[in-house]
């Protein structure tokens, strides 16, 4: 008798575990001109704090991320460009794509992928198209899919990420939007990015920050003794950064040199104190931009990309950015 129960409990384990089998989706690529690269992967939602790696040869490239419902990664690809991967399980996703205009792939493998893809090719194809017109064309979607998590993208892509963010307007769209896409981590923290941006506007106390250095020591707010203060968000992967700091080490000359005669005539403080926040994952290509940059003011990272905690602090929501 205890042999037939000890069976049964075998066969009874073993039905389960076949029955709790992980899903998996596969991702493939061809963007033509990317050569031996590496893609960057953040998570987004039950994702968010996700962080990986796609190494790319010869153009291409395969990936597996484990599903069980209905996602979203984003890839970085060439440093500066961002592609949404929509998935669920099962789904095999293909990514087709050209350096030469990397702004318009072909994501296709479900039918999220694929409408965001037309969407983004009519766009493309409208010749000269106005920041304005583009924005209502934007917004229009957003009204016509308030369930579809496309229209969360869109809302952060073209109206989030602006210079100046209309908050009023991205409110707004936010409520037009379904009850189940509202309730979303993502949503969630971007709800916290307004109220955190209303914040950071001008004449207003901003937060503190303790952070390490490129030698490891720490820095923090206050211990930053100036008259003015500039913080710099930037990332040694982001083409229009390293343009900024080149402007910036213009700036930090002319400091470095009142800075010499403030000392010869012991005033009390410092004019100017310039810290620079990486948004790197990578240490040492941190570290060797600083060094090929020579980028002398105070530099700090914590390695934890768009992750980072300070950047939903400063409501940072493209590079560069200063404060």
């Amino acid at each position: 008798m205890r042999k037939y129960c000890l069976l049964l409990f075998v066969a009874i384990c073993l039905f389960g575990c076949n029955n709790d089998k992980t899903e998996y989706v596969s991702i493939t690529g061809n963007i033509k001109g990317l050569g031996d690269d590496t893609i960057y992967v953040y998570g987004v939602d039950e994702f968010f704090n996700f962080m990986d790696t796609i190494y790319v040869k010869d153009d291409k490239f395969s990936y597996t991320i484990q599903a069980d419902t209905v996602n979203q990664i984003t890839l970085l690809l060439n440093n500066r460009q961002t592609y949404p991967v929509f998935f669920d399980k099962k789904d095999k996703i293909t990514i087709e794509g050209d350096t030469s205009h990397l702004e318009t792939p072909i994501i296709m493998g479900n039918p999220t992928n694929e409408k965001l893809t037309a969407f983004l090719q009519e766009l493309e194809g409208i010749e000269e198209i106005s920041n304005k017109k583009l924005e209502e064309k934007v917004d229009s979607f957003i009204h016509k899919n308030q369930t579809s998590p496309i229209s969360v993208y869109l809302l952060d892509t073209y109206f989030v990420k602006k210079a100046q963010p209309d908050y009023a307007r991205i409110k707004q769209l936010i409520e037009v939007m379904s009850g189940e896409l509202r309730d979303r981590p993502y949503m969630e923290k971007l709800m916290e990015f307004v109220e955190q941006a209303e914040k950071a506007e001008p004449e207003k106390v901003i937060p503190s920050f303790n952070l390490l250095d490129i030698n490891n020591k720490k820095v923090s707010y206050t211990t930053l003794d100036s008259k003015y203060i500039l913080i710099h968000f930037w990332a040694s992967w982001d083409d229009k950064s390293r343009q900024a700091n080149a402007e910036l080490r213009k700036i930090n000359r002319i400091y470095t040199k009142k800075e010499k005669r403030r000392i010869k005539k012991k005033d009390d403080k410092k004019e100017l104190s310039i810290v620079g926040i990486s948004l790197d994952a990578d240490k040492n290509s941190w570290k060797q931009i600083v060094k090929k940059d020579t980028l002398t003011w105070t530099q700090v990272c914590d390695l934890s990309g768009w992750n980072s905690n300070i950047v939903k602090q400063y409501a940072v929501r493209e590079l560069p950015a200063n404060i």
